[in-house]
């Protein structure tokens, strides 16, 4: 029985979701076995089973590949704090809208959140890598603060409170997956702790914050 008009599209996109996922899943794992510098885009089609095309088709670059889930979980952050309520200070925002993208990588049961968290412990062994992530941070950085001058009614050129707020945040989690990729044995549930250890450092800074100043 043929599928249905409906049924083809969702079809392929499971399908075009499974070669994503196998690729980065591939890729990640050449990544620790052979090092981040050493391993090719060749290597990681010929790895996953698909032509150096295809790859292309879905990752431009090794960066890419490499940061693909980083860069979803930074969307679902802008994405959540859209929709956080006005009423919640800036940093409970922020910290929210985290706590919320990382919720929805993390108890996924396709695998992706285990991938995520191997990937974060890949950008601290991999300088280029983080180099190249925290090129993308800045970028994510000025998303985030544009969106929460407008949740604050405040303009983000001629106040540095978005940014500041943002830029604070972003180090004190990067303070975190630091910690946690040194600690031996260190769980899942380690690193979701010291994130939330890191966001406690940064609650004070809400009383600079007077919506509408």
């Amino acid at each position: 029985m043929s599928a249905g008009p409906e049924e083809a599209p969702n079809l392929r996109e499971r399908k075009k979701l499974r070669t994503r996922y196998a690729i980065i899943a591939t890729a990640v794992d050449l990544f620790f076995e052979r090092g981040y510098d050493q391993t090719t885009v060749a290597e990681i089609a010929e790895a996953a089973e698909v032509a150096p095309r295809t790859f292309f088709r879905y990752f431009a670059t090794k960066d890419e590949v490499a940061l693909a889930l980083i860069t979803e979980g930074d969307d679902h952050v802008v994405r959540a704090l859209q929709g956080r309520p006005p009423e919640e200070p800036p940093i409970t925002a922020l910290r929210n809208a985290t706590r919320v993208a990382v919720e929805r990588l993390t108890s996924a049961d396709d695998g992706t959140g285990e991938l995520w968290v191997r990937i974060v412990r890949l950008l601290e062994v991999s300088p280029p890598l983080l180099a190249a992530h925290l090129q993308r941070v800045l970028s994510i950085d000025g998303r985030l603060a544009h969106q929460l001058a407008h949740r604050e009614g405040v303009d983000p050129d001629t106040d540095m409170r978005p940014l500041f707020t943002v830029g604070i945040v972003s180090t004190a989690l990067r303070a975190a997956h630091h910690r946690w990729s040194r600690t031996p044995g260190a769980t899942v549930d380690d690193l979701l702790r010291l994130r939330d250890a890191a966001l406690d450092l940064c609650e004070p800074l809400d009383r600079h914050w007077t919506r509408g100043e």
